[in-house]
């Protein structure tokens, strides 16, 4: 009977967490960054679907409320798009105060890609996928380009 009322007690607390997060994230999912020689470890991912701009906007942070780092990534024309399908999206990276890096959808030098490995935009629905490309650090041009590369899964939409 102890194990039962621990199993329930776990499950409602679990129930209560994500209901009092809506709106910030999937408390439980965490992405993984490399932005050149930065290894990045988001512990909170957020995704709204913006349906006046049908624009996908992805937000990684950490959730100690740390200013950094963070991550936003946004990808326009999302209904149409397909499990699968490879889109470009803008990317910015604060690695820390003044360390910066973005990625500009259609740049041929600074350009990034998503590729959706689930993409589900109904009510209580999530998206997974990968982030890949070429980023410019901010306020220093002379800087090499460096290669960004992310994951993220099962992050629920809110619009």
């Amino acid at each position: 009977m102890r194990r039962l009322i621990t199993f329930v007690s776990i499950g409602i607390l679990i129930l209560f967490i994500g209901i009092g997060c809506e709106g910030t994230g999937n408390p439980f999912t965490g992405s993984q960054w490399d932005v050149g020689v930065h290894h990045l470890s988001f512990s909170r991912v957020a995704a709204e679907w913006s349906t006046a701009d049908n624009q996908l906007i992805l937000k990684f942070d950490l959730m100690s409320g740390s200013s950094y780092p963070t991550a936003e990534v946004t990808v326009d024309s999302v209904t149409t798009l397909n499990v699968g399908d490879t889109r470009d999206a803008d990317v910015h990276v604060a690695v820390s105060q003044g360390v910066e890096y973005e990625c500009i959808a259609g740049d041929i030098e600074i350009n990034a890609t998503v590729t959706f490995t689930r993409l589900d935009l109904t009510p209580l629905g999530a998206v997974s996928g990968s982030i890949q490309g070429m980023a410019r650090r901010i306020g220093d041009p002379t800087e090499p380009l460096v290669m960004v590369t992310g994951d993220f899964k099962d992050v629920i939409v809110t619009n």
